[in-house]
């Protein structure tokens, strides 16, 4: 018997510029930054400054 959902399906990541292309989405990465080095995550944070530099947001 086959258990998974009809509605199961693979989808492609989310990128940061399919992030910063929606309506509030710049704010939610500078949100998303804020809260990862509150949480002493620094690596993560910076990589995802280090990728909104390079597209210049």
């Amino acid at each position: 018997m086959n258990t998974r959902s009809a509605t199961t399906f693979r989808t492609k990541p989310i990128s940061l510029a399919d992030i910063a292309a929606q309506s509030g989405g710049i704010h939610a990465l500078h949100q998303r930054v804020y809260e990862l080095r509150a949480m002493g995550l620094n690596f993560a944070a910076k990589a995802i400054e280090n990728e909104m530099t390079e597209l210049d947001l």
